[in-house]
């Protein structure tokens, strides 16, 4: 590591950049520097050095995972213009003040379940994806399939009972929108070759999963509710390579038919 390019890039000192390295615990405000200049979210950084998240920067309610992997699902199907709406829609919402977590979102022991603990906290805590069967889904979905996740796992994994596999490590990676080269560095677990490559769709659906996390489940709500009026319903008789079915309501099918 350049510590002293570092050092210039995040403004902390580079003295105290070299303590770091060497062991001592980084203060909150050295994490805040490093971020951007790491091309990390800072929250991601607090829970990758093993530091306590700081209140207000948790998510907002706590509540809204089953929603979350409900609208990314069906975001994934539309085309990138109506991607785009979904987005916006998401940054005009208020962000509402009132609202705070009763409680800090669970997160799994890094001292006693390691790097395990820690990517598991990334996305159950940091993405606000606090139910297991909820985080399952995005893992398949924005894998394509490639890798299965059983909730259990997952949990597992949390709890150092399951370990990282290249796989594991490259599917976490995928739905944080982290590279997997750093995340596997970060975790010491080597990565097949070669990686998958990069999807503008898989690093746009990281990036909605991200900025829910500052939503209400209601304000969730809303958004899937503005997805879902952009499908069209899906006629009895429509064979398979036509239609994806990514949405049952009311006994019909919605999608995105494949042009």
């Amino acid at each position: 590591m350049d510590v002293a390019w570092l050092s210039s890039a995040s403004g902390i000192p580079e003295a105290e950049l070299r303590s770091v390295v060497s062991g001592t615990p980084p203060l909150a405000s050295h994490l805040d520097g490093l971020a951007p200049a790491l091309g990390f979210h800072a929250v991601d950084l607090y829970v990758i050095a093993g530091v306590p998240v700081p209140g207000t920067l948790t998510p907002r309610d706590p509540t809204t995972a089953s929603a979350v992997a409900a609208l990314a699902r069906i975001t994934m199907a539309l085309p990138s213009g109506q991607r785009i709406r979904v987005h916006r829609f998401v940054d005009e919402l208020p962000l509402e003040l009132e609202r705070r977590p009763a409680a800090l979102p669970f997160i799994y022991d890094q001292h006693e379940a390691g790097f395990g603990a820690m990517v598991a906290s990334l996305l159950c805590g940091n993405r606000n994806l606090h139910s297991l069967t909820a985080v399952a889904k995005p893992l398949t979905a924005l894998t394509e399939g490639q890798v299965y996740l059983a909730a259990s796992t997952i949990g597992g994994i949390g709890r150092g009972r399951v370990p990282l596999s290249s796989d594991r490590v490259e599917a976490f990676a995928t739905a944080l929108g982290i590279p997997a080269s750093d995340l596997a560095a970060i975790t010491g677990v080597e990565l097949r070759e070669p990686s998958r490559p990069d999807d503008p769709l898989v690093s746009d659906m990281a990036g909605l999963l991200w900025n829910c996390r500052r939503l209400t489940t209601a304000q969730v709500g809303l958004v899937r509710d503005e997805a879902q009026s952009m499908l069209e319903a899906v006629p009895d008789e429509a064979p398979d390579e036509v239609c994806n079915r990514v949405h049952h309501h009311h006994g019909r099918w919605w999608d995105v038919p494949r042009r």
